[in-house]
């Protein structure tokens, strides 16, 4: 009977825990769902899940089928946005959130290896209406990770925008974006709602068969 319950209980237990790992709420992150191909960079219209003030780049790394002056490798995959294309360019997210609860964002950039003269690439990131951050990269610094903690949602949908900003000298020389997530930072009230009534259940099977051993 303990033995029963131990595996039972332990299922439950397993089974809730898995549906309170939260999920990356932004769509396309790594920039992989729209394939270029063979190609070493591409031009896009439209890039699944995103939103852009031009048109989009994407690229693959220079040991990944890309090109010569870009970054040695994706930082998740084999592909990733050049934050500008032929200008200097936003990108944004409109993520479906739920009011009050905290998020934590990260997320991989790169100055572009052959910026002329080794011009910065100058960035902002904004969480709704608040920013983030303004920050720059050398033209070689390679992947850098950023994560913010405790971003509390306001609405049902939380805008997520990257700025380009410079360099304003070599607008086409963008910088490099991937590996984006949001993720909430507590579980899904549904996921302990699940473990309440797994719970249960353990507890009137583990009551039902005591009471049939004192009949």
């Amino acid at each position: 009977m303990k033995t029963k319950m131990s595996i039972a209980l332990l299922s439950v237990l397993a089974f809730a825990s898995a549906g309170a790992q939260a999920a990356n709420i932004v769509q396309n992150g790594s920039f992989e769902a729209d394939n270029i191909g063979n190609a070493s960079w591409a031009y896009l219209n439209s890039v699944t899940g995103w939103q852009s003030s031009s048109i989009f780049e994407i690229q693959k790394g220079a040991t990944q089928g890309g090109q010569d002056g870009f970054n040695a490798e994706a930082y998740d995959g084999i592909q990733y946005l050049e934050l500008n294309s032929t200008a200097l360019t936003s990108v944004w997210q409109d993520l479906a959130t739920t009011a009050g609860t905290t998020y934590t964002l990260s997320f991989a950039f790169s100055g572009r290896p052959d910026t002329p003269d080794g011009l910065k690439s100058t960035f902002e990131v904004y969480w709704g209406d608040t920013k983030l951050i303004n920050s720059s990269a050398k033209a070689k610094s390679d992947w850098v990770e950023y994560t913010f903690e405790d971003l509390v949602a306001t609405g049902t949908t939380t805008q997520l925008r990257f700025v380009s900003l410079g360099p304003a000298a070599a607008p086409s020389y963008g910088s490099y974006l991937d590996g984006v997530s949001v993720i909430a930072a507590v579980p899904e009230p549904s996921a302990y709602g699940m473990l309440a009534l797994g719970l249960g259940v353990v507890g009137f099977v583990s009551t039902r068969k005591r009471k049939q051993n004192l009949a």
